[in-house]
């Protein structure tokens, strides 16, 4: 097979079905390393570490399991109690070095995503020739079931839940699993035909095997610089699910209109490894022709292999025909037919707090999304920008950041959320509290470089304000904690409930507006 406009190679031809004599990546199965001999280290004890121990317990010779969390709270005890009447040896608090010292030493540490790799426990065991590595591998390498992954920054949970709808619909069973909200880590995914799997960089810091069978690139932008330094480190760590080592995943479906995304394609195709790209993009293999939409239908037409394809969707925007694209990659690499892939397409919904819309009758639309990183605001607000520009109607958006201080974030998150909306709120997130008024100072100086902005402290009366000044044919976008169901208050772990949704709905009710 030759190389195409782009200079990679298409992964196959023939309407979506796999090029004859060249088998669908599901059908291939990965050379996986075996689990790490001698005793493990579980490091960290919450989601992810607690999947991969309920996986490993029933696998490691009894003693050999060992767990470890610098959380020593009285939730966390009882926790630990349970693990220890299970076999585990359980430690709390500190740093977790001292552990290094046991006999026999550690055959491997398993960390939770939560934990950076320059923690103390992981640079000495890296030291002393530990191999450290993450509950994502953990899961790789026990998983006999072929894994279809997506990164990238923004639109991993909607891709996943797009591809999951595709394969549902082709009549398959599928899992989602991940570094998601709406599946259980990979290491907990129950005997299955298929699995879609979120990844995070965090994840994907210390997997030096995973290569699944799909791996699907959305995009790269401004997240987590505070984690990897920088936006090469993070673009690096990204591309280690495509290509490692000179080995590649089974097929690489990636956006060829992002600038890392087309680097990712040119090492697959330097590896020698399969690649379909998609995008707007004229050298695209799926290129998306056309996207249109309103706030609750969508229209995608596709161009593939001398076709065109019409999809009808429930998402509209362009960053979501992006994702529709990439979902749609996925299952050309995987062999599913067109009228799947259009059914799968058509009946997806949106994952919760992604472009939800709340409605209670009022004269003017109240959504609720996720958008929390510049890029993800800028392309929220641009398709909402669409709509309110087709009424005559204003464009009114409450967003409050969620986490630590980050002033080069901040400033591009309210920069871009001034730029295109007619009234701005800004209020405060999940955060410990003196974290969240630096935020909303944050927000606040560089919102007000470019227009006016209000700041509502308690997030409630914020959303409240945006409700009661709207219009008839207004959008009113309320951003940043999507389907969260709580807001942190201070950095002992202590929260309240809150959720975007509930609050809308209920001053919806509440209010005649």
């Amino acid at each position: 097979m030759g190389l195409d406009g782009a200079g990679h190679r298409p992964a196959h031809r023939g309407g979506g079905r796999p090029a004859a004599g060249r088998p669908s990546p599901l059908s291939m199965t990965a050379n996986k390393p075996p689990l790490p001999t001698g005793p493990i280290l579980v490091a960290g004890l919450a989601r992810a570490g607690h999947a991969a121990l309920g996986r490993l317990v029933g696998l490691r010779p009894p003693g050999t399991l060992h767990a470890w969390d610098a959380n020593d709270s009285q939730a966390m005890q009882a926790r630990a109690t349970r693990w220890r009447r299970r076999g585990v040896s359980v430690c709390l608090g500190g740093d977790g070095r001292s552990l290094l010292g046991s006999n026999p030493p550690f055959g491997a540490i398993v960390k939770s995503p939560g934990i950076a790799l320059d923690a103390p426990l992981f640079q000495a065991a890296l030291t002393q020739g530990v191999p450290v590595i993450d509950e994502l591998e953990v899961g790789w390498r026990l998983c006999s079931a072929p894994i279809t992954a997506v990164t990238g920054t923004n639109g991993k949970s909607t891709t996943c839940a797009l591809i999951a709808a595709i394969t549902r619909a082709a009549g398959h069973p599928v899992q989602r699993v991940g570094n998601t909200e709406f599946g259980p880590p990979l290491s907990a995914a129950q005997p299955g035909p298929a699995v879609v799997c979120e990844v995070s960089s965090f994840q994907l810091e210390a997997a030096p095997s995973f290569l699944p069978a799909v791996a699907v690139f959305t995009n790269l932008s401004m997240d987590h610089l505070d984690r990897h330094g920088g936006m090469e480190a993070y673009g690096r760590v990204k591309q280690r699910m495509f290509v490692a080592d000179g080995r590649t995943c089974g097929c690489a479906v990636v956006n060829a209109d992002d600038p890392w995304g087309r680097r990712i394609l040119q090492a697959v195709q330097q590896a020698g490894g399969r690649s379909l790209s998609y995008g707007f993009s004229p050298s695209a293999d799926l290129r998306l022709v056309e996207a249109r939409w309103t706030m609750r239908e969508a229209h995608v037409r596709l161009a593939y292999d001398g076709r065109v394809i019409d999809l009808p969707s429930r998402l509209p925007g362009r960053h979501n025909a992006l994702n529709i694209a990439a979902a749609v990659g996925a299952a050309v690499a995987s062999g599913v037919g067109w009228d799947d892939i259009a059914a799968g397409v058509a009946g997806a919904e949106a994952p919760p707090g992604r472009c939800r819309l709340i409605d209670d009758g009022q004269p003017f639309d109240v959504v609720v999304d996720y958008a929390h990183t510049p890029d993800g605001i800028a392309q929220f607000l641009d398709a909402m920008r669409v709509v309110v520009d087709a009424r005559g109607g204003a464009l009114r958006t409450v967003f409050g950041a969620v986490g630590l201080p980050d002033p080069v974030k901040a400033r591009d998150c309210a920069q871009a959320a001034r730029r295109l909306s007619d009234h701005v709120i800004f209020t405060t997130g999940s955060a410990p509290r003196s974290s969240r008024v630096l935020r909303l100072r944050e927000l606040r100086d560089a919102g007000r470089e470019i227009g006016p902005v209000e700041l509502v402290l308690d997030r409630r009366r914020a959303i409240q304000r945006a409700l009661v000044s709207a219009r008839p044919g207004d959008v009113v976008a309320i951003l940043g904690l999507g389907a969260l169901r709580y807001q942190t208050l201070n950095d002992k772990g202590a929260y309240a409930a809150f959720n975007d949704a509930d609050a809308a709905a209920s001053l919806l009710r509440e209010s005649p507006l």
